[in-house]
């Protein structure tokens, strides 16, 4: 019985790294994802064939919102014609906001509200109130329109939101953290 216990105790202090490895890609598993970034839809913050890295949070009108410029990510499923892929942009209204474009410029809640380094035209005058459950996406690049400018989109609902995107990782030019 003590060759046993020896030989239990030697494989464990032996394999204790790679068991550590393995409970800590796990854990990262559960927390963040990978994610390619396709298309220009949020040039010049993240360019097309970037790897981001999301962590994985979720939204209710019970759990809380997104920050307002926030970047998310919305699942794949949120708008299939309007998008192949998961779709990225940044959260510039929130639960309950009055949101209007008119005369090419973005307002929230009557107030204008821009972006830093944001580009293109808004397009359309539009105007919606978000319901509780509800945010209001663009992405940086707004002559792209894959966003909730989009009657394929519209404002979303939270729980279509996978997480946050928060590094790009790959190119090494562009790594370092999202604004």
């Amino acid at each position: 019985m003590a060759q046993n216990q020896y030989d239990s105790s030697a494989w464990k202090i032996r394999n204790r790294p790679y068991l550590y490895a393995v409970v800590a890609a796990i854990i990262l598993f559960i927390l963040v994802a990978p994610e390619v970034n396709e298309g220009n839809a949020m040039s010049p913050a993240i360019h097309s064939g970037d790897l981001i890295v999301l962590t994985k949070h979720s939204y209710s009108a019970k759990r809380g919102a997104p920050d307002l410029g926030q970047v998310v990510v919305l699942e794949k499923t949120a708008a299939k014609d309007l998008s192949d892929d998961n779709i990225i942009a940044r959260v510039v209204g929130l639960p309950g906001d009055r949101i209007q474009i008119k005369d090419g410029k973005f307002y929230r809640n009557g107030k204008e509200y821009r972006v830093k380094n944001a580009h293109g035209s808004l397009g359309r005058d539009m105007k919606t109130e978000l319901t509780e459950d509800e945010v209001f996406l663009l992405c940086d690049n707004r002559d792209i329109v894959k966003d909730s400018r989009s009657k394929k989109l519209g404002p979303v609902n939270m729980r279509l939101i996978m997480g946050n995107a928060k590094l790009i990782i790959w190119p090494f030019s562009d790594a370092g953290g999202i604004r």
